[in-house]
């Protein structure tokens, strides 16, 4: 099958997103040494993802280090490779959920350790919480995601409508229908987990809003995080350009 050819503006300005994406982790402290990985998909280009490579430090990452994949694994542009973990991760999800347009893995420190808990994520604790009641799953450790049996089972909860896996005893799977969308989802989940963490560290038993308060907010910011979304990447990238000049070179 020959690859489709993408116009050079619209891969280029899709590389720098996920460079961009890359560099804010590492900002926030979201990324664990050169471990991790975020994709891309090109609207109209189902069939081919973009993808850190491995080895550079996250934040190091430049467009030129973004990969372009197609789901059966194979790099078909750029230099170098992406981890085993990654390419099977992502070309499973992308194949079973062409919507998710931006998937984002981390360990992030606050996620990952509400993962490693018996009552796992509580959606009804906080306002930021609420953001996503209904839309985050939970799975169980099944190893180090290095063949396709794991990483179909990664897909199989997205594909059913989740937006956040939780990985117990691991970290966590973000998706989002664009790099912008994605970066709020991660931002406001560790947020999320970071003050459910201070909370449960009292000791003290914890306040959880009404059943129909947690759907009620879940549908605000869904509403409102359309607009939300672009400006707060926006304002990320402006961030970037002040405090690491030539990150997109």
């Amino acid at each position: 099958m020959s690859t489709p050819t993408i116009a050079a503006e619209t891969l280029a300005a899709a590389r720098e997103d996920i460079a961009a994406l890359l560099r804010i982790s590492e900002v926030h402290g979201y990324n664990e040494g050169i471990d991790n990985h975020y994709s891309l998909t090109i609207e109209g280009y189902d069939e081919l993802f973009l993808l850190n490579r491995y080895g550079p430090h996250w934040s190091e990452m430049r467009p030129s280090d973004i990969l372009l994949v197609d789901l059966d694994g194979n790099v078909v542009d750029g230099q170098g490779g992406g981890q085993i973990t990654a390419v099977q991760i992502h070309r499973q999800i992308h194949r079973a959920r062409p919507d998710a347009r931006c998937i984002m893995h981390t360990h992030m420190p606050y996620a990952s350790a509400i993962a490693s808990t018996k009552g796992g994520f509580e959606s009804r604790l906080t306002q930021n919480s609420m953001s996503f009641h209904g839309t985050v799953a939970t799975l169980a450790y099944g190893g180090q995601v290095q063949g396709d049996d794991e990483g179909l089972r990664l897909a199989t909860a997205v594909a059913e409508g989740a937006n956040v896996i939780f990985l117990q005893n691991h970290g966590v799977i973000i998706i989002g229908k664009s790099p912008a969308e994605a970066w709020l989802r991660t931002y406001f989940l560790e947020r999320a987990c970071e003050v459910q963490v201070l909370a449960q560290s009292t000791g003290d038993e914890l306040v959880l809003a009404p059943l129909e308060v947690a759907v009620h907010t879940n549908r605000q910011w869904m509403d409102a995080s359309d607009e939300e979304a672009p400006l707060l990447f926006a304002a990320m990238k402006r961030l970037l350009d002040r405090d690491q000049p030539g990150w997109n070179s």
